[in-house]
C-alpha cells in the first residue's frame, strides 16, 4: 500500500481528498445525531414553562373567586401538561439523576400539596405552596437547559477536532505539493531550457517512484540517447529530432483536443476527428476505437471508429476477423476512467514495426483523454438529472406547503358544511361556512397563480441584475410602495442555480411585503462583502411582533430551504424604527466549498 502511494501522485492526492471528505462527513453526521438527540429539549422546556403559567393562572383564578368548574378545567390542563409525553421523552432519552429527582419532586409536590389543596378548595394553602412549586419548576427548566447546552458543547468539540485534523491534512498536502511536485517541476523546466540551448549533458537529479520521477527518468534517457546520437551519426540526430517533433506535435494535439473536449460533450464525430488528426501526426499509425454502451453489463454490440469518417456497429466476436488490422497483432489500450471500462483503443503501424516507448505513452495518453472525455460526458448527464430531480423536489415541496394545505382546509370546510346541513343548522351559520369556503378558494387560487409565476421564472441573457430590476419594477407597479434597487457589480459570475435561488427569495420577500407589510417603501440590495454575497430586502411597514411561526408561513419555509440549498444563512428580524428586514448571506460556489447554514 505504501509503495503504491509513493509511486503515484494522484493516489496521494486522492487519499488527502478522501480523508478530508471523511472528516467532513463525520462532522456532519455527528452534528446531525446530536441535533436529533436534542430535538425534544425545546418542547420539554416549553411544556415546563406552560406548567408554570398554569400555576400562575390557578393562583389568579383562586384569588378572583372563580367557579369550581373553571378551577377543575385549569387543574386538569396542568395535570395533562405535567405528565405530557414531551417531558417523559426527555427523561427517557437521556435520564440524569438530577433531572429524575427534580421531576419527581415536582410530581410529589403537586400530588401531595397543591392538588389536595385545590380539591379541598383551600385557596390560602395553595397560594402558600405555589411559590415553592414554581421555584422547583424553574430548577427543572434550568436542568433541561444545561443538558441541551452540554449536547451543543459536544457538537462544537467534534467539529473543532474535525477542522483541526483537516488543517493538518491540508498542511501535509501543501508540503507534499512543494517538495514532491513544484520543486521537481522547476528542475524539469530548467533542464528542458538548458537542453533547448544545446546543453545535451544536462540531467535531472530528481529521483522518485511517482509520475514525476518517471518523467525525469524518461527525460534523462531521452537526453542520453540524443547525446549519444549526436556524437555518432548525424542521421540518428535527425531521426531523433523528427521523433521529438512528432511527439511534441502529438502532445500539442492532445492538449488542444483536451481543451476542445472539455468545453463540449464528446460524440462519435468529435472522437473520429481526434483519431484522424492523431494518425496524421504519427505517419503510418492506424487506430481503431471500439466503444461499449452500458457499464453495468457486457455489450453485445460495439461502435468502432477508425478516423476516416467510417462508423461500424459490430459484435464483440468480430474483433478477431476485423479487416482494419489484417495479419497484425494490434496493441490494445484500455479506455477506462475510475475503474469503469468504456472500451478499448487498438493501434498498429502499417509497416509492422513495434512501437517505441514514447509512441506507446502518447497513444496511452490519447486513450486516457478519450476515457476522461467520455466520463465527463456521463457525469454531466448525471449532474443534469440531479438538477432536474432537485427542481422537481422544490416544486413538490412548494405545492405541498401552499396549495395542498389550502385544498385540505377547504376539504375540511366542506365536511363541516355537510355536517351542519345534516343537523339542520340555520342559514346564517351555513352562509358563514360558505364565506370561509369562498375565502379559502380565493386564497388557493392566489397561491396557484404565485406558484405558476414561480415555476415560469428563468434567468434570461440580460443576467441577474436585469431580472432584479424587472422584479423591482413589477412589484412597484403591483403594490402601493416604491422599490429602491441597489446592486453591486460582483467580481465573479454566480451559477445559474444561485441566480435562480436569489431571484426566488427576492420575489417571495417582496410578495410578503405586498401582502402583509402595508409599507410605503422597500429597499432591495445585492452586495459583495469579501467572499460573501449578501441579499437584503427591507421595508418600512408594520413589521411583526414576537417570534415567527414558520409552520403558518410556508413562504418563509421555502426561503429557508432555498438558503440552505445555497449553503447560506437567512435572517428575518425587525427594522428600526419600523418594518422588516430579510437578509441572505452565502458563500458562492465559484469561491470554493460552501458551508451549511440555517435560518434565524
Amino acid at each position: 500500500m505504501m509503495r503504491w502511494l509513493r509511486s503515484s501522485l494522484p493516489a496521494r492526492a486522492g487519499l488527502a481528498v478522501i480523508l478530508i471528505a471523511v472528516l467532513a462527513l463525520a462532522s456532519s453526521l455527528s452534528a446531525g445525531l446530536i441535533a436529533w438527540f436534542s430535538q425534544g429539549d425545546a418542547a420539554a422546556i416549553n411544556t415546563a414553562g406552560s406548567v408554570r403559567m398554569e400555576t400562575y393562572h390557578l393562583s389568579w383564578k383562586l384569588a378572583a373567586g372563580a367557579t369550581p368548574s373553571e378551577i377543575v378545567a385549569i387543574t386538569d390542563s396542568l395535570q395533562t401538561r405535567l405528565t405530557s409525553q414531551s417531558l417523559k421523552a426527555v427523561l427517557e432519552d437521556g435520564p440524569t439523576a438530577a433531572l429524575q429527582i427534580s421531576y419527581g419532586q415536582i410530581q410529589q409536590q403537586w400530588n401531595e400539596d397543591l392538588r389536595p389543596a385545590l380539591e379541598r378548595g383551600d385557596a390560602a394553602a395553595f397560594q402558600v405552596k405555589a411559590h415553592s412549586f414554581v421555584e422547583q419548576l424553574n430548577q427543572f427548566v434550568d436542568l433541561l437547559q444545561r443538558q441541551s447546552e452540554q449536547k451543543q458543547g459536544w457538537q462544537q468539540a467534534i467539529q473543532g477536532l474535525a477542522l483541526f485534523t483537516t488543517m493538518i491534512v491540508l498542511l501535509i498536502g501543501l508540503y507534499e505539493l512543494q517538495y514532491g511536485v513544484v520543486t521537481p517541476l522547476k528542475e524539469l523546466v530548467d533542464a528542458t531550457q538548458r537542453f533547448r540551448r544545446g546543453d545535451f549533458k544536462v540531467r535531472v537529479n530528481h529521483q522518485s517512484q511517482d509520475e514525476l520521477g518517471q518523467l525525469a527518468t524518461s527525460f534523462n534517457t531521452m537526453a542520453e540517447t540524443i547525446e549519444e546520437s549526436h556524437r555518432t551519426l548525424e542521421s540518428q540526430v535527425q531521426q531523433k529530432t523528427l521523433n521529438l517533433q512528432q511527439a511534441n506535435a502529438a502532445l500539442e494535439l492532445l492538449y488542444q483536443s483536451s481543451r476542445s473536449l472539455a468545453t463540449r460533450l464528446a460524440n462519435a464525430e468529435g472522437l473520429d476527428e481526434l483519431i484522424r488528426r492523431f494518425q496524421q501526426r504519427l505517419p503510418g499509425l492506424r487506430l481503431s476505437l471500439c466503444l461499449q454502451g452500458q457499464l453495468q453489463a457486457p455489450a453485445q454490440q460495439l461502435l468502432a471508429l477508425h478516423g476516416a469518417n467510417i462508423r461500424e456497429v459490430c459484435a464483440s466476436s468480430d474483433c478477431a476477423t476485423c479487416q482494419r488490422h489484417p495479419k497484425t497483432n494490434p496493441q490494445i489500450f484500455s479506455i477506462s476512467n475510475q475503474g469503469s471500462e468504456l472500451g478499448e483503443l487498438k493501434a498498429h503501424f502499417v509497416d509492422g514495426h513495434p512501437m517505441q516507448a514514447w509512441e506507446t505513452r502518447l497513444i496511452q495518453a490519447l486513450a486516457n483523454l478519450i476515457g476522461t472525455s467520455l466520463s465527463l460526458k456521463r457525469q454531466r448527464e448525471q449532474d443534469h438529472r440531479l438538477l432536474l430531480l432537485e427542481e422537481r423536489t422544490i416544486i413538490a415541496r412548494e405545492l405541498h406547503d401552499s396549495l395542498a394545505q389550502a385544498l385540505s382546509y377547504m376539504k375540511l370546510q366542506v365536511s363541516r358544511m355537510q355536517t351542519l346541513m345534516r343537523r339542520g343548522e340555520p342559514v346564517q351559520t351555513l352562509e358563514t361556512v360558505t364565506a370561509e369556503l369562498r375565502e379559502g378558494l380565493n386564497n388557493a387560487y392566489r397561491q396557484l397563480r404565485e406558484l405558476l409565476t414561480t415555476f415560469r421564472l428563468q434567468i434570461h441573457d440580460a443576467g441577474l441584475v436585469q431580472e432584479l430590476k424587472d422584479t423591482a419594477e413589477e412589484f412597484s407597479r403591483r403594490g402601493e410602495f416604491q422599490v429602491h434597487l441597489h446592486v453591486d457589480t460582483l467580481a465573479f459570475e454566480l451559477t445559474a442555480s444561485e441566480q435562480i435561488h436569489i431571484l426566488q427569495i427576492t420575489r417571495e420577500a417582496l410578495s410578503n411585503c405586498l401582502r402583509h407589510a402595508h409599507a410605503q417603501n422597500a429597499w432591495l440590495q445585492l452586495r459583495q462583502d469579501g467572499e460573501t454575497v449578501r441579499l437584503l430586502v427591507e421595508d418600512d411597514g408594520r413589521g411583526f411582533g414576537g417570534n415567527i411561526d414558520q409552520r403558518e408561513h410556508h413562504g418563509l419555509n421555502i426561503m429557508d430551504e432555498r438558503a440552505r440549498s445555497l449553503g447560506g444563512q437567512l435572517q428575518i428580524f425587525s427594522r428600526e424604527p419600523q418594518g422588516t428586514r430579510v437578509q441572505l448571506e452565502f458563500h458562492p460556489e465559484f469561491l470554493g466549498q460552501q458551508t451549511e447554514g440555517s435560518a434565524t
